[in-house]
Protein backbone atom coordinates (compact mmCIF):
# COMPACT_ATOMS: atom_id res chain seq x y z
CA UNK A 1 0.00 0.00 0.00
CA UNK A 2 1.20 3.31 -0.74
CA UNK A 3 2.70 5.57 2.13
CA UNK A 4 0.71 9.22 1.81
CA UNK A 5 1.63 10.32 4.67
CA UNK A 6 4.72 13.07 3.32
CA UNK A 7 4.72 16.97 4.38
CA UNK A 8 6.37 18.91 1.71
CA UNK A 9 3.78 21.88 0.43
CA UNK A 10 2.04 20.96 -3.38
CA UNK A 11 -0.09 25.12 -3.26
CA UNK A 12 -0.78 24.08 -7.36
CA UNK A 13 -3.43 21.81 -6.64
CA UNK A 14 -6.88 22.66 -5.16
CA UNK A 15 -7.73 18.88 -3.93
CA UNK A 16 -11.60 19.82 -3.51
CA UNK A 17 -11.89 21.67 -6.66
CA UNK A 18 -10.02 18.64 -8.66
CA UNK A 19 -11.12 15.31 -7.37
CA UNK A 20 -14.61 16.66 -6.11
CA UNK A 21 -16.49 19.83 -7.44
CA UNK A 22 -15.07 19.90 -10.92
CA UNK A 23 -17.24 16.71 -12.07
CA UNK A 24 -14.52 14.67 -13.96
CA UNK A 25 -14.80 11.81 -11.22
CA UNK A 26 -17.64 10.55 -9.03
CA UNK A 27 -15.92 8.26 -6.74
CA UNK A 28 -13.38 10.10 -4.22
CA UNK A 29 -14.90 11.15 -0.74
CA UNK A 30 -13.76 13.78 1.18
CA UNK A 31 -13.81 13.15 5.41
CA UNK A 32 -11.83 14.11 8.41
CA UNK A 33 -8.91 12.57 7.19
CA UNK A 34 -8.79 14.15 3.91
CA UNK A 35 -9.46 12.99 0.21
CA UNK A 36 -10.26 9.26 0.13
CA UNK A 37 -10.34 6.74 -2.82
CA UNK A 38 -9.67 3.30 -3.62
CA UNK A 39 -6.57 4.18 -5.94
CA UNK A 40 -4.53 0.31 -7.95
CA UNK A 41 -6.42 -1.44 -5.38
CA UNK A 42 -5.35 0.28 -2.46
CA UNK A 43 -6.95 2.80 -0.38
CA UNK A 44 -5.51 6.62 -0.55
CA UNK A 45 -6.03 9.18 1.61
CA UNK A 46 -4.86 12.97 0.11
CA UNK A 47 -4.64 16.06 2.45
CA UNK A 48 -4.54 19.43 1.28
CA UNK A 49 -0.86 20.98 1.38
CA UNK A 50 0.75 17.85 1.62
CA UNK A 51 3.11 16.50 -0.96
CA UNK A 52 2.45 13.38 -3.30
CA UNK A 53 5.63 12.16 -4.19
CA UNK A 54 4.32 8.31 -5.93
CA UNK A 55 4.43 8.87 -9.41
CA UNK A 56 1.19 7.01 -10.45
CA UNK A 57 -0.49 10.02 -8.30
CA UNK A 58 1.20 12.24 -9.74
CA UNK A 59 0.23 11.57 -13.33
CA UNK A 60 -3.29 10.55 -12.17
CA UNK A 61 -3.63 14.32 -10.87
CA UNK A 62 -1.15 15.50 -14.01
CA UNK A 63 1.08 17.64 -11.29
CA UNK A 64 3.93 18.46 -13.71
CA UNK A 65 2.24 19.54 -16.20
CA UNK A 66 2.68 23.36 -16.92
CA UNK A 67 -0.69 24.55 -16.22
CA UNK A 68 0.64 28.60 -16.20
CA UNK A 69 1.80 28.13 -19.61
CA UNK A 70 -1.22 26.54 -21.14
CA UNK A 71 -3.12 29.62 -19.80
CA UNK A 72 -0.62 31.99 -21.73
CA UNK A 73 -1.98 30.00 -24.50
CA UNK A 74 -5.19 31.38 -24.71
CA UNK A 75 -4.09 34.81 -22.96
CA UNK A 76 -5.70 36.43 -25.67
CA UNK A 77 -9.37 35.39 -25.06
CA UNK A 78 -10.63 37.60 -22.18
CA UNK A 79 -12.94 34.38 -20.68
CA UNK A 80 -10.44 32.27 -20.76
CA UNK A 81 -8.05 34.44 -18.89
CA UNK A 82 -10.76 35.03 -16.79
CA UNK A 83 -11.76 31.46 -16.55
CA UNK A 84 -7.86 29.98 -15.30
CA UNK A 85 -7.82 32.89 -12.66
CA UNK A 86 -11.07 31.55 -11.16
CA UNK A 87 -9.62 28.07 -10.80
CA UNK A 88 -6.07 28.44 -9.85
CA UNK A 89 -5.51 24.77 -8.04
CA UNK A 90 -7.86 22.97 -10.84
CA UNK A 91 -6.40 20.25 -12.68
CA UNK A 92 -7.59 17.84 -15.29
CA UNK A 93 -7.53 14.29 -14.41
CA UNK A 94 -5.97 11.62 -16.14
CA UNK A 95 -7.62 8.54 -14.57
CA UNK A 96 -7.37 4.93 -15.53
CA UNK A 97 -9.97 4.68 -18.87
CA UNK A 98 -12.12 1.89 -17.48
CA UNK A 99 -13.07 4.24 -14.64
CA UNK A 100 -13.99 6.94 -17.01
CA UNK A 101 -15.87 5.12 -18.93
CA UNK A 102 -17.60 3.85 -16.34
CA UNK A 103 -18.50 7.28 -14.81
CA UNK A 104 -19.21 8.73 -17.93
CA UNK A 105 -21.47 6.17 -18.87
CA UNK A 106 -23.81 6.74 -15.91
CA UNK A 107 -23.07 10.01 -16.63
CA UNK A 108 -25.56 10.09 -19.45
CA UNK A 109 -28.86 12.52 -18.75
CA UNK A 110 -27.90 12.84 -15.21
CA UNK A 111 -26.71 15.18 -12.67
CA UNK A 112 -23.49 15.57 -10.23
CA UNK A 113 -25.08 14.37 -7.40
CA UNK A 114 -27.06 11.56 -9.28
CA UNK A 115 -23.96 10.33 -10.72
CA UNK A 116 -22.06 9.92 -7.25
CA UNK A 117 -25.01 8.49 -5.91
CA UNK A 118 -25.08 5.86 -8.63
CA UNK A 119 -20.79 5.42 -8.69
CA UNK A 120 -21.56 4.74 -5.18
CA UNK A 121 -24.07 1.95 -5.16
CA UNK A 122 -22.47 0.33 -8.01
CA UNK A 123 -18.90 0.61 -5.92
CA UNK A 124 -20.49 -1.11 -3.19
CA UNK A 125 -21.98 -3.79 -4.66
CA UNK A 126 -19.42 -4.72 -6.97
CA UNK A 127 -16.37 -3.22 -6.44
CA UNK A 128 -13.12 -3.79 -4.32
CA UNK A 129 -13.42 -2.41 -0.24
CA UNK A 130 -10.48 -0.95 1.11
CA UNK A 131 -10.03 0.93 4.65
CA UNK A 132 -13.93 1.57 4.25
CA UNK A 133 -13.66 3.07 0.98
CA UNK A 134 -15.43 1.45 -2.24
CA UNK A 135 -13.13 1.04 -5.52
CA UNK A 136 -14.97 1.87 -9.46
CA UNK A 137 -15.95 -2.10 -10.15
CA UNK A 138 -13.85 -3.82 -13.21
CA UNK A 139 -14.94 -4.91 -16.33
CA UNK A 140 -15.23 -8.59 -15.14
CA UNK A 141 -17.59 -7.50 -11.97
CA UNK A 142 -20.05 -5.83 -14.31
CA UNK A 143 -19.90 -8.07 -17.27
CA UNK A 144 -21.40 -10.99 -15.17
CA UNK A 145 -24.38 -8.60 -13.73
CA UNK A 146 -27.78 -8.46 -15.03
CA UNK A 147 -29.61 -5.86 -16.09
CA UNK A 148 -32.16 -6.75 -13.13
CA UNK A 149 -29.61 -5.94 -10.36
CA UNK A 150 -28.75 -3.16 -11.68
CA UNK A 151 -31.69 -1.34 -12.47
CA UNK A 152 -32.39 -2.47 -8.64
CA UNK A 153 -29.47 0.30 -7.86
CA UNK A 154 -30.78 2.83 -10.09
CA UNK A 155 -29.22 3.09 -13.26
CA UNK A 156 -32.24 2.70 -15.15
CA UNK A 157 -31.68 2.10 -18.78
CA UNK A 158 -27.64 2.66 -18.85
CA UNK A 159 -27.95 -0.98 -17.22
CA UNK A 160 -27.77 -2.66 -20.76
CA UNK A 161 -25.18 -0.33 -21.66
CA UNK A 162 -22.86 -0.93 -18.82
CA UNK A 163 -22.71 -4.41 -19.14
CA UNK A 164 -22.13 -4.27 -22.45
CA UNK A 165 -19.32 -2.23 -22.66
CA UNK A 166 -17.70 -4.10 -19.64
CA UNK A 167 -18.32 -7.50 -21.31
CA UNK A 168 -16.67 -5.77 -24.67
CA UNK A 169 -13.96 -4.44 -22.92
CA UNK A 170 -13.15 -8.34 -21.19
CA UNK A 171 -13.48 -9.37 -24.73
CA UNK A 172 -10.48 -7.38 -26.01
CA UNK A 173 -12.00 -3.76 -26.88
CA UNK A 174 -8.69 -2.13 -27.14
CA UNK A 175 -9.20 0.67 -24.10
CA UNK A 176 -5.94 1.00 -22.94
CA UNK A 177 -4.46 1.69 -26.05
CA UNK A 178 -6.95 4.59 -27.08
CA UNK A 179 -4.32 6.67 -25.60
CA UNK A 180 -1.51 6.16 -28.51
CA UNK A 181 -4.54 6.34 -31.26
CA UNK A 182 -4.98 9.34 -33.16
CA UNK A 183 -7.56 11.53 -31.30
CA UNK A 184 -10.19 10.53 -34.79
CA UNK A 185 -9.79 6.68 -34.59
CA UNK A 186 -9.69 6.68 -30.65
CA UNK A 187 -13.42 8.69 -30.79
CA UNK A 188 -14.64 6.47 -33.42
CA UNK A 189 -13.40 3.49 -31.20
CA UNK A 190 -15.45 4.33 -28.10
CA UNK A 191 -18.76 5.53 -29.74
CA UNK A 192 -19.21 2.36 -31.12
CA UNK A 193 -19.44 1.29 -27.60
CA UNK A 194 -23.17 0.88 -26.40
CA UNK A 195 -24.66 4.08 -24.87
CA UNK A 196 -21.34 5.75 -25.71
CA UNK A 197 -21.98 9.13 -27.41
CA UNK A 198 -19.95 12.02 -28.98
CA UNK A 199 -20.29 14.02 -25.36
CA UNK A 200 -19.47 10.32 -23.32
CA UNK A 201 -16.67 9.80 -25.82
CA UNK A 202 -14.99 12.58 -25.34
CA UNK A 203 -14.97 13.27 -21.61
CA UNK A 204 -13.15 9.59 -21.50
CA UNK A 205 -10.69 10.60 -24.15
CA UNK A 206 -9.68 13.61 -21.80
CA UNK A 207 -10.07 12.22 -18.99
CA UNK A 208 -8.79 9.03 -19.32
CA UNK A 209 -6.59 8.57 -22.06
CA UNK A 210 -4.69 11.68 -21.96
CA UNK A 211 -6.11 13.26 -24.92
CA UNK A 212 -5.94 17.02 -23.88
CA UNK A 213 -7.24 18.01 -27.21
CA UNK A 214 -11.07 16.52 -26.76
CA UNK A 215 -14.25 19.10 -25.97
CA UNK A 216 -16.57 17.41 -24.22
CA UNK A 217 -19.61 19.66 -25.45
CA UNK A 218 -22.68 19.59 -22.65
CA UNK A 219 -25.47 22.20 -22.43
CA UNK A 220 -23.29 24.31 -20.22
CA UNK A 221 -20.39 24.50 -22.93
CA UNK A 222 -22.44 24.67 -25.90
CA UNK A 223 -24.12 28.14 -24.27
CA UNK A 224 -20.29 29.84 -23.81
CA UNK A 225 -19.54 28.74 -27.40
CA UNK A 226 -22.70 29.97 -28.59
CA UNK A 227 -21.76 33.74 -26.29
CA UNK A 228 -18.61 34.09 -25.94
CA UNK A 229 -17.08 32.75 -29.74
CA UNK A 230 -19.94 32.89 -31.91
CA UNK A 231 -20.33 28.97 -32.72
CA UNK A 232 -23.27 27.57 -33.68
CA UNK A 233 -24.68 23.97 -35.39
CA UNK A 234 -25.09 20.66 -32.67
CA UNK A 235 -22.83 19.88 -30.30
CA UNK A 236 -20.82 17.48 -32.54
CA UNK A 237 -20.31 20.30 -34.67
CA UNK A 238 -19.32 22.39 -32.07
CA UNK A 239 -16.74 19.87 -30.59
CA UNK A 240 -15.45 20.30 -34.17
CA UNK A 241 -15.55 23.29 -34.39
CA UNK A 242 -13.67 24.12 -30.54
CA UNK A 243 -10.80 21.16 -31.38
CA UNK A 244 -10.54 23.32 -34.35
CA UNK A 245 -10.09 26.57 -32.60
CA UNK A 246 -8.25 26.01 -29.63
CA UNK A 247 -5.75 23.47 -30.59
CA UNK A 248 -3.78 20.60 -28.30
CA UNK A 249 -4.95 21.60 -24.96
CA UNK A 250 -8.43 22.65 -26.04
CA UNK A 251 -9.73 20.26 -23.55
CA UNK A 252 -7.90 22.09 -20.98
CA UNK A 253 -9.20 24.94 -21.55
CA UNK A 254 -12.92 23.31 -21.70
CA UNK A 255 -12.55 22.42 -18.43
CA UNK A 256 -11.82 25.59 -17.07
CA UNK A 257 -14.67 27.40 -18.41
CA UNK A 258 -17.13 24.56 -17.96
CA UNK A 259 -16.38 24.83 -14.26
CA UNK A 260 -16.08 28.41 -14.41
CA UNK A 261 -19.53 28.87 -16.23
CA UNK A 262 -21.15 26.29 -14.34
CA UNK A 263 -20.48 27.65 -10.84
CA UNK A 264 -20.99 31.56 -11.82
CA UNK A 265 -17.34 32.46 -10.94
CA UNK A 266 -17.66 33.77 -15.02
CA UNK A 267 -21.04 35.10 -16.16
CA UNK A 268 -22.46 34.18 -19.71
Amino acid sequence: MMNMETQRQIPAVDLRLTLIDAAQCFHWVETERGFGAVFEGSAVWLRAGEDVTDARLRRYLDLDRDYSAIAGEYADIPFAREAFAACPGLRVLDQPPWEALFSFILSANNNVLRIRSLVYALSRAYGPEADGLYGIPGPEALAGATEEALRALGVGYRAPYLIETARAVCDGFPLDELRDMPYEEAHARLTALKGVGDKVADCVLLFGCGHAEAFPVDTWVAKLLHAWFGMHGSRRHLARMARERFGTHGGILQQFLFHAVRTGAVKL
